[in-house]
């Protein structure tokens, strides 16, 4: 004899179940995606920053611009390819989930000298500004200002936050 089929409905309690397993898949599906769209915004301002950087270092020391000759040049034009270089093998980092100890370590020096070269761009532009240098003027320049600017501005915030959050959360764990 062949098994019954049930023909009883779904309870309500049931179908609301269900439907709210439907929601946080389709709520998890619309955070990666706009994760997803985030990084690959974020990715590609950085890789603008990093090439016009580059190219406009290169160009202030093939126009032979004196006002430009400063350490700052020399530093932000290898960091830049440096970082060019870096990008695809962050991402292979990254897809692949490479995790050991060297590639924390690794990480976490390259973070900080991204910072530190944030702030040299930063410096840099700003005495070139003071300077009046009109061979430096470039969409390039107030780019690299104006994202550098951005950057250190959220990355304060996060430290800071950080920071009151590792207050609070050992203040509540005494």
């Amino acid at each position: 004899m062949p098994p019954k089929k049930s023909t009883s409905k779904q309870s309500p309690i049931n179908k609301v179940k269900n439907e709210l397993k439907k929601s946080d898949k389709l709520e998890s599906n619309m955070n990666i995606i706009a994760t997803f769209i985030i990084t690959v915004i974020i990715t590609v301002l950085v890789i603008i920053l990093h090439f016009s950087m580059y190219t406009w270092t290169e160009e202030l020391e093939k126009q032979g611009c004196e006002c430009s000759n400063m350490w700052h040049r020399k530093i932000v034009h290898w960091l830049a390819l440096l970082f060019l270089i870096l990008i695809p093998v962050n991402i292979l980092v990254r897809y692949f989930k490479f995790k050991n100890n060297a590639i924390e370590i690794l990480t976490t020096l390259i973070a900080l000298t991204f910072v530190t070269y944030i702030c040299v761009i930063i410096d840099y532009i700003r005495k070139l500004k003071q300077l009046e240098c009109e061979c430096s003027e470039s969409w390039k320049r107030e780019y690299g200002y104006i994202f550098s600017i951005i950057y250190i501005c959220f990355f304060s915030i996060f430290l800071f936050s950080a920071i009151i959050a590792g207050l609070l959360l050992t203040s509540k764990l005494k």
